[in-house]
């Protein structure tokens, strides 16, 4: 058996970028896993990991064999009618198929009967060496890695994202001596720039993260980030604040250090006069600092940084962090007390010159269409139809102010603000930053009716404009992000419970295009439509449930959104699965039939006891089902449409349809038809299943 031993490969890079670190981390492991595979060098996958910091790509293989497994082979050379003479002797085919398996004629088998007969040969072919077969995987994941943004250096022709410097490669306690990026593999590593400068040798793979720890690198990604975020906290504890921390920034952070040190500094409690969520942008965006806060949630002026050093001076160091915040904080503040000179209103003819999209105009045109379209929804969201207008108006006219200028993400909540300072009714302030949500998926939604009056008008004037311009999402080009818009649109219709159906809101805004455009609102329709099955579908419905709902036309995305979620309900019920079945039935016997139903079941041409009680039951239900879709309450609908488990599987037991008698058969057909419709008011649930 293959002698196994835990495999180490390093690359020692100049600093890589954050953004980057983790992606290019999986694709070295990813790549060599599977190359390794694909080769049959035999290892755990299992328990493989790779590890990575802004000077490092590394992976641990554990229990790696040392050389790809024998290979036998069966080959099959000429037909003996043409490896032999007529006097017996090998002819040139057998001599040269003799040779490439490296024996000789009188050595090979044969295969087969009759004219069929061949020489045969059995090949034990050796398995290559690990080192052999992992150079030229390292060469061709690595090439593979080199992207656009890749560098050369020194006189070499090899590319990487940032140069290499060294490269550790370990089975076990043994050396490969491979070369890659001109580099011959070594168990040399290199620690902490600072604290512990200089080469470090591995006695072993299973040394590597220890004896990096020894060196101030903790190259697990994992325990860094998990190191920064107790360093937070215990921070936050001794001051009696809270931390807040987001995730990015926390992965950002551990991307960015090596051993990292949590270090707490303050600011000058006058900069909290600016808006919290400008100051935060300003210390996690500009300086990957954490912002810390009261326990009422509000901001206050401590913040923690994260040092790549253990300094012997903490308070100098705390020193240099708040000297570096305040230059920053105090052009947050500049950009608050500039952008308020003037009222936000002020802004709005700026946005003339601020192009949306070449066929549609202008920011302030587009502020304009929406304005009109909120004004025409307002009263189905329970809005006053001005104060969406005035919100619709004012939505965009905090991009030409300094601070979204400084921090684009901040876009509409810096709109509220400048409302509210410039006197500006609250619920309008409010609907301009709310009509933003959800900003991406999972984001929370928007509650005020002005503003979800204003996210609704905001993604269909995108979706209908930008699709009437050409502008159709195609692969992963999606520079308006309509993808996302559509989405949300989505959410907000089905949290609002909206009873207009989607091609009404897309007729509504497509009245305000230029005339020079005119949408597809087929496509349109579809396209909003296709969201909708992934968003259902995400929730955990089934797609079988999305197609037969929407078969049965619902009113409104709303009304599909609740009838999608009684029908899942629905299916839970012991009877379901016999109605389904049923009603797939009946779809068959109808299309089968090749003949159109009568209109009406006629009462005087039931002769049999079963299709007697199940029109009754029918007609039963009829009369109840009207009151309770009425009220959309389709679980209790479809909780009745239960009951008719027992008179349709006694119809389909006793009763036979296709009878020759076309009068009586008609009526059946009726009857059968009647089921369907009743199950069609709300889903065409022969197209449900399991």
């Amino acid at each position: 058996m293959s002698g196994r031993a835990d495999l180490l490969v390093e690359l020692g890079c100049e600093e890589l970028p954050a953004r980057l670190l983790v992606n290019q981390a999986d694709m070295l492991f990813t790549g060599v896993c599977d190359e390794l595979e694909k080769a049959g060098i035999d290892f755990d996958r299992s328990a493989a990991s790779w590890y990575a910091s802004p000077r490092r790509l590394s992976l641990m293989l554990p229990q790696v064999a040392d050389s790809q497994p024998d290979q036998v082979q069966e080959r099959k050379g000429p037909a003996v009618g043409s490896a032999f003479d007529a006097d017996g002797q090998p002819t040139a085919a057998a001599m040269g198929f003799a040779r490439s398996v490296g024996r000789s004629v009188s050595e090979l088998e044969r295969t087969g009967s009759g004219a069929n007969e061949r020489l045969y040969a059995t090949v034990r072919i050796a398995g290559q060496a690990l080192k052999s077969v992992l150079e030229d995987i390292l060469v061709k994941v690595t090439t593979a890695m080199a992207g656009s943004r890749s560098m050369r250096w020194s006189d070499s022709t090899d590319r990487f994202l940032r140069p290499v410097r060294w490269l550790v490669v370990l089975h076990g306690d043994q050396v490969l001596p491979i070369e890659l990026f001109g580099l011959r593999a070594d168990r040399l590593t290199q620690g902490h720039r600072i604290h512990g400068p200089g080469p470090i040798e591995l006695a072993g793979a299973s040394d590597y993260c220890d004896r990096l720890r020894s060196a101030y690198v903790e190259v697990d990604r994992n325990r860094r980030r998990a190191r920064i975020a107790e360093q937070l906290q215990a921070i936050a504890d001794r001051v009696g604040l809270t931390a807040r921390p987001s995730n990015a920034l926390l992965d950002e952070v551990a991307d960015l250090t090596e051993w990292p040190v949590a270090i707490d500094g303050r600011f000058d409690e006058r900069f909290l006069e600016v808006p919290a969520e400008a100051l935060i942008a300003s210390l996690e965006q500009h300086q990957k600092c954490f912002p810390l806060f009261a326990d009422d949630g509000t901001m206050a002026n401590h913040f923690v940084a994260v040092a790549n050093i253990e300094s012997r001076d903490p308070e100098a160091m705390r020193q240099g962090f708040e000297r570096v915040i305040r230059p920053r904080l105090a052009d947050a503040r500049f950009f608050w007390d500039q952008d308020r000179r003037q009222p936000l209103s002020a802004l709005a003819p700026g946005l003339a010159s601020v192009k949306y999209q070449e066929q549609l105009g202008s920011q302030a045109d587009r502020c304009q269409r929406i304005a009109t379209l909120a004004r025409s929804l307002a009263g189905h969201f329970g809005a006053d139809p001005q104060t969406c207008e005035q919100a619709a108006v004012l939505s965009k006219c905090d991009l030409l102010t300094d601070m979204v200028g400084e921090f684009p993400e901040l876009q509409g909540i810096m709109g509220r603000h400048y409302a509210v300072a410039g006197g500006e009714d609250p619920v309008v302030a409010a609907a301009i930053e709310s009509h933003y949500l959800p900003r991406f998926s999972g984001d929370r939604l928007p509650e005020d009716s002005a503003g979800q009056v204003l996210a609704v008008a905001d993604r269909l004037d995108s979706l209908v404009g930008i699709f009437a311009a050409g502008q159709i999402p195609r692969g992963g080009k999606d520079p308006y992000a309509l993808r996302r818009a559509a989405l949300g649109l989505v959410r907000i219709l089905e949290h609002a419970r909206l009873n207009l159906s989607l091609r009404t809101l897309l007729e509504m805004a497509a009245q305000g295009l230029p005339d020079h455009l005119e949408a597809d609102l087929d496509a349109v329709e579809a396209f909003v439509y296709e969201r909708l099955r992934s968003h259902v579908t995400e929730q955990g419905l089934a797609v079988n449930t999305f197609h037969a709902v929407m078969a049965a036309q619902p009113d409104s995305i709303a009304d599909a959104c609740e009838r999608m979620a009684a029908v899942e309900r629905f299916l839970r019920l012991p009877a379901a699965d016999s109605l389904v079945a049923a009603n797939k039935r009946i779809r068959n016997i109808l299309d089968k039939a090749g003949e159109t139903p009568t209109a009406e079941v006629d009462p005087g041409l039931l002769d049999h006891e079963a299709e007697k009680v199940l029109a009754e039951q029918l007609d039963q239900a009829g009369g109840e089902l009207s009151d309770m879709l009425e009220r959309r309450d389709y679980s209790l609908a479809l909780t009745r449409l239960a009951a008719l488990e027992a008179p349709t599987d006694r119809f389909f037991d006793e009763v036979m349809v296709m009878v020759d008698d076309p009068a009586l058969r008609q009526n059946r057909l009726a009857l059968l038809k009647s089921l369907a419709d009743l199950f069609g008011r709300i889903v065409d649930a022969a197209r449900l299943g399991r």
